[in-house]
């Protein structure tokens, strides 16, 4: 037990992440299998987290996407006269990268993700992670409990009413990237305040830096999600400079009206492309090539650049539509799928038109929806990501899909 206590010691100085992975995902033999497995066995003995394969990384990794902000939540789901419904996962982390994962069934360690986890964490939730074959950086925490939330709903219908925090979010800043292959990605997708955008665009760059090779000089593709709380008429001016650090900046339609005191969920595409060409004036972008996509829930999105005149694309599915079951993190899961579309396209068109799909399979049940299969036999709830992507090009026929 002596020699134990040793090994714990070494391996809590040394190892600061865990990186969960699948089994399929790492192979190892021999006494190096027996070394991991007991390294494995006293973590969980003496520090409480559940198992995970450790990774190691000589060089780094082509990350294509990597979600930034709130973290993990475990969600619990009330709707009166209905059960209850707990440790739902989500927070935007959660959808962000479930967006990109869909279309990288070709690449899925392509697709980055890291989370701190509280000691209470439920480590089935962990596995669903694990099984989409991504690259996953959990940081467990003894002392901290998971972040948890209530989820509220109206009455006699699937629309969100609000959200109560019971813990702390538990996010991961850029610079605690350092040391994993996540630094390297070549998209991040960050939900958070203007301050917070310039804290970690800052870190970006100074951190890529020290990476060296092609990292130093090349800057990723940032998708910038505001924190509703923070779009204000006295943050509007902030929240415009900051958008010249990132290449896209997408608010929903609510919190677009915010910003210039008008709260409201009406709809009204020449008010929304008006007020968001505010933002476009003032500079998107580095170079002012940048994009906002408003995301305007049942009535689709809309694109507008310096370079392309405003441009609404149709949901998925439309607001009545019966598979629409709950729309929590779809907002989330079409900007991921929009980092990873641009990747592919360059186009903002074509990348919206990812997203609008992705967000079609985070609003077909509450929670994640369920992989089946791998590689190009992959299907999620039963169908397949470029199959309900090429439907979709086809009912948007006639919009054209170029910069």
């Amino acid at each position: 037990m002596a020699e134990h206590s040793r090994l714990t010691d070494s391996f809590v100085q040394r190892c600061r992440w865990v990186y969960a992975l699948t089994t399929s995902s790492v192979a190892v033999t021999g006494a190096a299998s027996s070394l991991k497995t007991a390294l494995n066995d006293i973590s969980r003995h003496e520090l409480g987290i559940p198992k995970a394969e450790m990774k190691s990384t000589e060089s780094h990794a082509k990350i294509q996407f990597v979600a930034l902000g709130n973290g993990v939540w475990l969600d619990e789901i009330r709707r009166q006269g209905n059960a209850d419904i707990k440790d739902v996962p989500g927070g935007s982390v959660t959808f962000a990268t479930l967006g990109a994962r869909l279309f990288a069934a070709d690449c899925t360690d392509a697709i980055g993700m890291a989370f701190k986890a509280g000691h209470d964490f439920p480590e089935s939730i962990v596995d669903i992670f694990r099984s989409w074959s991504i690259d996953l950086a959990v940081q467990w925490l003894r002392d901290s409990p998971a972040s948890r939330g209530l989820v509220f709903y109206e009455k006699g219908n699937n629309n969100r009413k609000g959200f109560q925090r019971l813990t702390e979010p538990l996010p991961v800043t850029v610079a605690e990237l350092q040391g994993t292959t996540l630094l390297a990605t070549s998209a991040f997708e960050f939900f958070g305040s203007a301050e917070y955008i310039d804290d970690q665009g800052a870190d970006i760059v100074s951190l890529r830096q020290q990476l060296g090779g092609d990292h130093a000089s090349t800057q990723p593709f940032i998708v910038w999600e505001p924190h509703p709380k923070s779009c204000l008429p006295d943050t509007l001016s902030k929240h415009q400079h900051v958008a010249r650090l990132v290449n896209v900046f997408s608010p929903n339609h609510e919190e677009l009206h915010s910003f210039f005191g008008e709260p409201t969920a009406d709809v009204d595409p020449m008010v929304i492309e008006a007020q968001a060409q505010s933002f476009v004036d003032a500079g998107i972008g580095p170079h002012g090539d940048g994009c906002i996509v408003v995301r305007a829930a049942g009535h689709g999105c809309m694109v507008l650049s310096r370079h392309r005149s405003a441009c609404w694309l149709p949901p998925f599915y439309p607001a009545d539509s019966d598979n629409v079951v709950d729309a929590t993190g779809a907002g989330n899961a079409f900007l991921g799928a929009f980092a990873i579309g641009w990747q592919k396209t360059e186009s903002y068109i074509e990348a919206a038109a990812y997203g609008t799909v992705a967000a079609s399979f985070a609003l077909e049940q509450v929670g994640l929806p369920m992989k089946s299969g791998e590689g190009d036999g992959e299907l999620w709830n039963g169908c397949g990501v470029e199959d309900r992507l090429a439907e979709y090009r086809q009912r948007i026929r006639g919009k054209s899909l170029e910069e």
